[in-house]
């Protein structure tokens, strides 16, 4: 039993198989990356990571810290009162609903 493929669809799939093959002709005539990471630029990106955690960023103070602690877990209590109280009136309203 032989499928006939229709005519646009056998276009279609060769147009996109030939535009996939000049990728690969255009990629195989770029010049070779040596994407070798070596440990000296290890070692680079560790020390230059430390110089600027020490000197150039600005941590809060301790106060500021737990100032900004606490209206994170106020914030977080008050949303989860929020959802408690839109999933309590759903499901009082689907309860009368049903009931009916």
């Amino acid at each position: 039993m032989w499928v006939r493929i229709l005519l646009p669809l056998q276009t279609g799939w060769l147009r996109i198989l030939r535009v996939i093959n000049r990728q690969r002709a255009n990629a195989s005539k770029l010049p070779a990356v040596n994407k070798k990471i070596t440990m000296s630029k290890i070692g680079t990106y560790v020390r230059e990571s430390y110089k600027e955690l020490t000197t150039k960023v600005t941590w809060p103070t301790w106060d500021k810290l737990q100032s900004s602690a606490i209206l994170v877990m106020v914030v977080t209590i008050i949303l989860a009162a929020v959802i408690w109280a839109i999933d309590f009136i759903i499901k009082t309203l689907m309860t009368g609903l049903y009931q009916l």
